[in-house]
């Protein structure tokens, strides 16, 4: 401190004088007013009247961490500082304190205010952290934000806006909470947010919350639910195993009511089906799961969500093969796509067609004389298996060349035949058969004309006439009004099944295998024969006696 005896007296002014006489010390916290005389790194000398000057350490200069106190103030800078040590050695001023006691002051001011500042979080301590805001304030841990934070370490270093909730003056301990300023701030984002949305669109936030029946997810200001059944296109049975508390997640707004919002996390997912035909096609063949039979086919799943249907056409070539006999509920298959239908969400599956087709190896073709098992007998006609999933019909018309000879006569369920193929459709697994192609047509051998007579036995009858057989498989028509000249009311009365006749051809078309006879038209024929003899011998016996008439005539007149 400067003393008055080491003043040089001739440099002295009259103001000197007045200065030293009227200069008295302040005492400790006062508040005094100066200028900067010298300045180091560490410390800061300042006039403050009276020739005398007092110190302020590096410490004591300002509220900030600095490396001089040159980065602070400079020769000719006014100051005002606390007067905290008055000796007759020195005078040391703190600027730090008088800074503190101004922060302190604008603090409550802010306090009482309401007002929102900035500050920064500088460690963490228990309940809670500790927040520069130009002096040191408690955030306990509940006020940190509107959800309750377990990781405090993250918040360390940054910055914040808060707003003091508690100022204690006698000890200088000030709380503040950053939960009011940011539920402040959420509810004018909330609302401006709000005005603005709108059913179907896209938001992105955070899972905030996990109940029992669904997930809070935070989006911007806002919040909404998405409830179990709108998490995932597959079954959910807890939340917690689809969703965490903080995990992001995209959502679609699908209802809007007052303010309750409703989330669908699946709805801004592809679904299942749509997954599956980005990876897989048609014609492949997948390994699959039999979940449930129908009375139209079963229902494979191929992928989680994913089904298709087998239908029963598809089960197997064999045709007549039933559901429960080739699968069951919970049997693995493979399986071969055979539909992807993207607009209906479809898919058709085959069973059979992960085997070859077996009509595409058949190797015989039309003409061949083949062997084959009779597996049923319809109206239409008989059905033969020739090979493994390989069906024929033979048609009725095609069991005999005899037309007379039911089918049902010729052959029996489980016999073996011998058929020739007449027709062959591979594309429509379709196969025609002959019973009666395996013999050749005895039509185009056999030798008759019309007029002949012939000999045959009598086959069969009916209330029309009896069918006689000519020859094997040449049967013919012998009409009742033909048996005989008589009018007869039963053929039965006339002819006997067995019996051999004697019969004449009165029509043969032998492409058409028609053959009509008659046994009254021989005794008719017979019988006008009789008559054109018994004729021509009367001509005869007539033209004899009228010569020997007309001889005897002669030869009297002659005389």
């Amino acid at each position: 401190m400067k003393q008055f005896n080491q003043v040089d007296h001739e440099e002295m002014t009259m103001n000197d004088v007045l200065e030293f006489t009227n200069f008295s010390l302040p005492s400790v916290n006062d508040i005094v007013e100066g200028v900067v005389v010298r300045v180091s790194n560490q410390e800061v000398t300042v006039d403050i009247g009276g020739a005398t000057e007092g110190t302020i350490y590096l410490n004591e200069l300002t509220l900030d961490k600095v490396e001089s106190a040159k980065d602070v103030v400079k020769v000719g800078d006014t100051i005002k500082a606390m007067a905290k040590k008055v000796d007759d050695e020195q005078i040391l001023l703190s600027r730090r304190a008088l800074l503190e006691y101004q922060r302190f002051q604008d603090l409550k001011v802010a306090y009482e205010k309401g007002e929102t500042l900035e500050g920064r979080v500088i460690r963490t301590v228990k309940g809670g952290l500790i927040v520069n805001i130009g002096m040191d304030a408690f955030l306990p841990t509940n006020m940190v934000d509107v959800d309750f934070v377990t990781d405090l370490e993250q918040y360390v270093g940054q910055k914040m806006l808060v707003r003091i909730v508690e100022f204690n003056p006698r000890n200088k301990r000030i709380k503040v909470s950053r939960k009011i300023v940011v539920a402040e701030q959420l509810k004018v984002a909330r609302e401006d947010q709000y005005s603005t949305l709108a059913v179907g669109d896209i938001v992105t936030g955070k899972v905030v919350r996990l109940e029992k029946f669904g997930a809070f997810v935070r989006f911007g200001a806002l919040e909404g639910l998405v409830h179990i059944s709108e998490i995932s296109h597959l079954p959910v049975e807890k939340v917690e195993d689809a969703l965490t508390v903080n995990q992001e997640v995209s959502a679609k707004v699908i209802k809007v009511e007052g303010t309750k919002i409703q989330l669908s996390i699946k709805a801004v997912l592809p679904t299942p089906f749509e997954q599956f035909v980005q990876v897989h096609h048609e014609n492949e063949v997948l390994e699959g799961t039999v979940v449930r039979l129908t009375e139209f086919g079963a229902f494979v799943e191929l992928a989680k969500g994913v089904e298709g249907l087998v239908h029963l056409s598809e089960l197997s070539w064999d045709h007549k093969a039933k559901l429960e006999e080739v699968v069951s509920e919970g049997q693995k298959v493979q399986v071969r796509i055979i539909l992807l239908d993207k607009k209906h969400n479809r898919i058709g599956l085959s069973l059979k067609k992960v085997e070859q087709d077996p009509w595409q190896t058949f190797s015989h073709k039309v003409g061949d004389v083949i062997c084959g098992t009779v597996t049923n007998m319809t109206d239409l006609g008989a059905f033969i298996k020739v090979a493994p999933y390989i069906e024929g019909l033979c048609h009725f018309t095609e069991a005999s060349w005899n037309p007379n000879k039911k089918l049902a006569s010729l052959v029996s369920v489980n016999e073996e035949v011998e058929v020739k193929i007449i027709s062959l459709d591979v594309k429509k697994h379709r196969l025609g058969l002959s019973l009666r192609a395996v013999k050749e047509n005895p039509w185009n051998t056999v030798t008759l004309k019309v007029g002949d007579v012939i000999t045959g036995k009598v086959e069969s009858m009916n209330d029309r006439g009896a069918f006689v057989a000519i020859e094997e498989d040449v049967i013919g028509f012998l009409p009742a009004n033909q048996i005989t000249e008589k009018r007869i009311n039963r053929v039965e009365d006339v002819l006997s099944v067995g019996e051999v006749v004697e019969v004449k051809v009165m029509r043969f078309e032998p492409k058409q295998a028609k053959l009509e006879l008659s046994i009254r038209r021989i005794k008719e024929d017979a019988e006008r024969e009789e008559f054109n003899k018994y004729m021509k011998e009367q001509e005869q016996a007539e033209t004899e006696t009228l010569g020997d008439l007309f001889g005897d005539a002669l030869k009297n007149l002659l005389k």
